[in-house]
């Protein structure tokens, strides 16, 4: 079964895509300074300028930064709440960037978490986790992880009531991180109080194409037949995951291969259809619906992965950030305070 038809640009997006530079051939050694300055410049620097003049006002709400103990170090955060009267509390979420596993800090996406914040009113916590290739697997993955059973432990710094809502989000790489740490703490003891209510899966990776499973090949076809696609090519997903230093049939590189996918916290997901990483996200969410897993999913045929952050001043860009919108408050409308 083929999802090809998805791979057609859309129409307002076609002469964009066209504009773009090709990806790079397979092969040769990783500049990973030019190569996060050339991110930084094409990601996190186009979306501050785009979102500016969409930011709330200051006294709208309250943004600090906290570390957390780590083995060895400390983990930077960045916490946003929206300003109220005292004594009123909100809903949690934590947020993990994307970038490739190698790239990203507090600043990518912070102008899209002050909007956020404030207009769904629910607090965040931003991440800085460890990079690879200096740090590989699982140092980025464990700062995640500590900072989101730091939010377990620290609700009230938060001014946050996780039972009206406590959700980890993630991009890209950040969304393959989300998925696995909704793994990690549905057997967590920390979260037996207040576990996870929600998790968001945007364009998320969840299977390393060497591993993909017989029974799912013949569903997983968007590598081969998104190979050469803008922005995000299977040539930079590989090299992505090479710089992790980690097994890929282990289920936290590729938590496709996760035995089950029970009793996890329902999930709402975006999926591009240009982007390699498409299948094993489609197929991800039928096998969570599957095992009894709430979920809701939005897909953007003809969209490469990335388009809503490099082309973010098109309508159907717009239109992502409408649909994120809608199932952060789908999330949040299945908890009961």
């Amino acid at each position: 079964m083929s999802n090809s038809n998805l791979a057609i640009p859309h129409p307002e997006l076609a002469p964009l895509i066209a504009a773009l530079p090709s990806p790079p051939p397979p092969g040769g050694q990783i500049d990973i300074a030019a190569l996060r300055a050339h991110l930084k410049n094409t990601f996190t620097n186009v979306v501050r300028k785009n979102l500016g003049p969409l930011l709330p006002p200051e006294d709208a709400y309250h943004v600090e930064e906290y570390t957390i103990p780590r083995e060895g170090g400390e983990i930077a955060t960045r916490t946003y709440r929206p300003a109220a009267e005292v004594g009123k509390t909100f809903p949690a979420m934590l947020a993990v960037h994307g970038g490739g596993f190698m790239h990203g800090d507090l600043d990518m996406e912070d102008y899209n978490l002050r909007i956020i914040c404030v207009e769904v009113q629910i607090a965040i916590v931003n991440v800085d986790y460890r990079l690879a290739p200096e740090n590989p697997y699982p140092a980025g993955l464990s700062d995640a992880y500590d900072a989101l059973r730091w939010m377990a432990q620290n609700s009230i710094r938060l001014h946050a009531d996780l039972h009206k809502g406590f959700i980890v989000s993630g991009k890209s790489s950040g969304g393959n991180m989300a998925a696995v740490l909704a793994h990690r703490a549905k057997a967590d003891p920390v979260f037996t109080t207040n576990p996870l209510t929600g998790q968001i899966l945007q364009m998320p990776a969840l299977c390393h194409p060497d591993v993909v499973p017989g029974f799912f090949r013949d569903k997983l076809r968007s590598m081969e037949e998104c190979k050469d696609a803008p922005i995000l090519s299977r040539e930079q997903m590989l090299n992505s995951y090479r710089i992790l230093k980690a097994d890929p049939s282990n289920p936290e590189i590729s938590p496709l291969l996760y035995p089950s996918l029970a009793n996890l916290a329902p999930a709402y997901m975006q999926v591009c259809g240009i982007d390699p990483c498409r299948d094993e996200a489609l197929v991800y969410e039928e096998q969570l619906k599957a095992n009894g897993v709430l979920t809701k999913l939005d897909i953007y045929p003809g969209a490469p992965h990335g388009f809503n952050a490099i082309f973010g001043r098109t309508e159907y860009a717009r239109k992502w950030d409408k649909d994120y919108r809608a199932g952060l408050r789908w999330l949040l409308s299945l908890t009961v305070a």
